[in-house]
């Protein structure tokens, strides 16, 4: 059992995937705050949580909650997430960092004056297929070319993936771009890119773009092409990894090579559990040894800089 007492800021859908993992890992959850009081007291009921608070400052007054994982909307991670470090505590962040680089930027200082480890969600990096792939490029077996990754879904209504209807409006660039571009730059071990790309016209059901493709170049001129949408009917989450000999490709939750599976898996939705478990159990890991998380903000901040360029393309 992990003595860590961890304290869950978001009692929503990827709370309790949280919660599921910190209890594979043999966390001890002692604590969630939200903002409605029956939401609270239900997922405290279903996770066995002994304490349910109304406000993130009631939370981190507990002295049994030494660290936070912050999995509420995505417009107040970088605020919660900064009060959390404040008070003390080291932080597990959903994907994104922030809506802005200033926000990301705002919590990578924070982090650094308050001596806290803030690792991400950034879950690709904790997937079976990107693992292995990031593996070969590392042991020079994979000289990657071009990336091309798709994230596509119908998100026209303010509903997220668990079909629960949402009091806040999701980004197609900062949520999902955010995962994109940095398993893209993670990949090719690209920290630095220049960055060509357009956004479609603001929705009038967001008021914001629903659609976003970019080309980013590495200084050695390999290539990673992107395709965002909100509006695409048939869902598509796939990368395409090309090298000169040999082309590879994520799709399903698995790794396909040209003579079939490299990397098997029952299916998305195990794939990434079997991440979340992984990438919660090395914060947990990190925070007991008093040693940097495998991916932390710091980490994420290139990822952050491509998506604050697209922020400001037509």
């Amino acid at each position: 059992m992990n003595a860590t007492g961890i304290g869950i800021l978001g009692p929503g859908a990827i709370g309790a995937c949280h919660a599921r993992a910190i209890r594979a890992a043999g966390g001890r959850i002692v604590a969630v705050a939200g903002p409605k009081p029956a939401e609270n007291a239900a997922f405290a009921a279903e996770h066995d949580i002994p304490r349910a608070y109304g406000d993130t400052a009631a939370l981190l007054a507990d002295d049994e909650v030494s660290a936070v994982v912050v999995a509420a909307p995505s417009p107040v991670h970088a605020s919660l997430t900064v009060a959390a470090l404040r008070a003390g505590r080291d932080v597990l962040c959903e994907i994104p960092a922030g809506v802005s680089l200033a926000e990301a930027e705002l919590v990578a200082r924070t982090a650094a004056e308050t001596g806290r480890s803030v690792a991400m969600g950034h879950t690709l990096r904790f997937w079976a297929p990107h693992l292995e792939v990031r593996a070969r490029v590392e042991r020079g077996e994979l000289r990657l070319r071009h990336v091309v990754a798709r994230s596509l879904q119908l998100r026209q209504s303010n509903v997220g993936w668990t079909g629960k209807a949402r009091d806040w409006t999701d980004s197609v660039l900062w949520h999902h771009g955010a995962h994109l571009v940095d398993a893209a730059l993670w990949l090719l071990d690209a920290p630095e890119v220049s960055v060509h790309g357009r956004r479609g016209p603001a929705w009038t059901g967001s008021g914001s773009p629903m659609d976003v493709g970019a080309v980013l170049a590495t200084p050695a001129g390999d290539l990673a092409t992107l395709s965002l949408s909100y509006h695409s009917r048939e869902p598509v989450s796939d990368y395409l990894l090309i090298a000169e000999d040999q082309t590879l490709h994520i799709r399903d939750g698995r790794l396909y090579g040209p003579d079939g599976v490299i990397v098997d898996s029952p299916g998305v939705a195990a794939t990434q559990d079997a991440a979340i478990e992984a990438q919660d159990a090395d914060f947990l890991a990190a925070v007991a040894e008093g040693r940097a998380p495998r991916c932390t903000v710091a980490d994420v901040l290139p990822a952050m800089r491509v998506l604050d360029a697209l922020e400001t393309v037509p």
